[in-house]
């Protein structure tokens, strides 16, 4: 009866009226200017240009899970390795345990420095931040205490969205130590790991910027941020090859492994993890790894806000105007209108795309991933590491050499078309539809040379570069030929098949995502790559053997070309009569005005 008798009980809490309700609620807490600075700064950092798509949560979800999962998938991975069923759990000989714990180091090291190059120019204040928030009555000091304070949030959070999986479940997965003494040790010398690769990357930056100054920093920026993603994918491709040769290496004693930051922090792990029975090896990498964390540290705590200050005075001040023309480029223009660029509408299109490919920061940053991708792949299918004697010397293989080439061919033409997809600023790609209306066969054939030209540039100059260091049994001048022939078709060919279906001019259409864009990513780059690669590697040889065989693989590629050019014109031919019917209602009415 206990459950009936509230029924007929008065209420808990009267009936309140809605001025009383209102004079009652808890007054809403007033953000100070100072936390409002941050969470802007810090919005920023996680909606910036670079995640530009219909979806900005979405992206940054999908790029913060794909940065996770690796540390988990690699422990469960590893977990058979530490376990035998039945009887009895595997005793994980030491060295193999070093180099499992190697790659968490590595890969916590290369995710904190690329991050770090990807957000490069959100580092510093960029002329939106001068022109907006020091016009405000705010002081300086405070703008910032607050860059600081967001930045050290943002890296904090992307080291523990990095670490943490691999934290949790690695030592669970390996049971060799006890837990919490594992748990601890991973998390010291990844945290360090992690710290030393942002404040290495934030003291550069501005070392440079207190150095040269704002406008030669501008210039060479995406040369040093290719470099840079370029060595950091190079470390985390070749950690498997450094892993398989750790004692070899680290007992060898040859002072290269003094000169390589993740063995300072593998030295940390196996010092806290073992203790004093780790090899004494381990010891002295420990101490130098605690003292280049703490030196990387001190100079960014210095540079930092001296680059700061000088990067504000430059910004507010401007820098004069410098024409990067020269003799040179001139007789470069002329000499590609009178061969590759006959007809205006080519020439127009060629160098827009020269004059703005460098211009906006996401096409800077997509530049230096796939091409530090591309070289980073090379190198983890050609270097091999050999210890002779106490020395460790580089070796490459042959198959290796002759994957290169395919490689950065395939990677140019995907990485540019990439690149030339991505808008720059739509609000005035109308003009284009103004003045030419729908994309005609010359405006897309300067979109088509141009990429050609880098690629052959690209493929050419790498086949002839590892034409000198190759092995004394690949130095012929056939093998040289073969490998530039492979480069000019690869150079004619593959702009025809990843072009064919570009209706666009660069620069000026924003790709909607769908739901289909990540199948076929896994598709163009985890399946058909590879499988493009090993058939040229494996055609190579054979390319190479005479001089009949060069012919025939000239008049393959040159006939393949001349069919795909003349498919793609027939397509382009058939989509010219038929309107989009998004095209149709958005021309001329909008104008691409609605995006302002």
């Amino acid at each position: 009866m206990s459950e009936y008798a509230g029924l007929f009980a008065p209420p808990r809490h009267p009936v309140l009226s809605l001025a009383v309700q209102a004079q009652t609620t808890s007054p809403v807490r007033i953000q100070s200017s100072f936390e409002v600075l941050v969470r802007h700064i810090l919005h920023r950092f996680f909606h910036s240009e670079l995640l530009a798509s219909d979806d900005e949560t979405k992206r940054v979800m999908q790029i913060a899970a794909a940065v996770a999962l690796p540390t988990l998938i690699v422990s469960l991975f590893l977990f058979p390795a530490y376990h035998a069923f039945p009887p009895a759990p595997l005793h994980r000989p030491f060295w193999s345990q070093a180099g499992d714990h190697s790659f968490y180091v590595v890969y916590s090291f290369v995710v904190m420095g690329a991050v770090t190059v990807y957000e490069w120019d959100l580092l510093f204040p960029d002329i939106l931040d001068i022109f907006v928030l020091t016009v405000l009555p705010i002081p300086s000091r405070k703008l910032f205490f607050a860059r600081v304070l967001a930045l050290a949030i943002f890296l904090l959070l992307v080291q523990l969205g990095t670490s943490i999986l691999g934290t949790l479940f690695f030592p669970l997965a390996a049971e060799q130590h006890n837990f919490l003494r594992h748990l601890f040790s991973h998390f010291v010398a990844v945290t360090i790991s992690g710290v030393f690769a942002a404040t290495s990357f934030l003291s550069i930056q501005g070392i440079l910027l207190n150095a040269i100054g704002e406008g030669l920093f501008r210039r060479i920026t995406p040369l040093l941020q290719g470099i840079s993603i370029m060595v950091l994918l190079a470390v985390l491709l070749l950690c498997p090859t450094v892993a398989g040769s750790l004692e070899a290496l680290l007992t060898s004693g040859s002072p290269v492994i003094c000169y390589f930051p993740p063995f300072w922090f593998l030295g940390i792990y196996e010092f806290l993890l073992n203790g004093p029975s780790t090899p004494a090896i381990f010891h002295a990498l420990a101490r130098t790894g605690c003292y280049a964390c703490f030196l990387a540290l001190a100079c960014t705590l210095l540079t930092y806000p001296l680059a700061h200050r000088r990067r504000v005075r430059q910004l507010i001040e401007g820098s004069a105007a410098t024409s990067a023309k020269g003799q040179g480029t001139n007789v470069v223009r002329r000499l590609l209108h009178v061969t590759m660029l006959r007809h205006p509408s080519q020439r127009a299109v060629f160098h827009f795309i020269s004059q703005t490919i460098l211009r906006g920061q996401r096409q800077r940053i997509s530049l230096a991933i796939f091409g530090g991708l591309s070289v980073a792949l090379a190198l983890a299918q050609m270097v091999t590491l050999q210890v002779e004697q106490g020395h460790t010397r580089i070796a490459l293989q042959p198959d290796g050499i002759r994957s290169a080439t395919p490689i950065m061919a395939f990677f140019a033409v995907a990485g540019l078309r990439s690149v030339l997809a991505a808008p720059v600023d739509r609000r005035g790609s109308w003009l284009f539809r103004v003045l030419i209306g729908r994309p005609r066969s010359g405006h897309l054939a300067g979109a088509y040379l141009w990429i050609s030209l880098v690629t052959f540039l690209t493929g050419s100059s790498t086949a002839l570069l590892l034409h000198s260091l190759s092995p004394a049994t690949m130095r012929i001048s056939r093998i040289a030929t073969g490998q530039v022939l492979v480069a000019i078709g690869l150079a004619l060919l593959l702009p025809d098949v990843l072009l064919f279906s570009v209706r666009s001019i660069p620069f000026t259409q924003l790709h909607k995502s769908s739901v289909n864009d990540l199948p076929l990513a896994v598709l163009r780059y985890l399946v058909l790559f590879p499988i493009f690669v090993s058939i040229l590697v494996a055609k190579e040889a054979w390319i190479e053997a005479s001089v009949t065989h060069l012919l025939a693989t000239a008049l393959l590629a040159i006939g393949t070309h001349l069919l795909l050019q003349r498919a793609q014109a027939s397509q382009l031919a058939q989509d010219t009569h038929d309107t989009p019917p998004d095209e149709a209602d958005e021309f001329p009415q909008r104008l691409g005005l609605r995006d302002v």
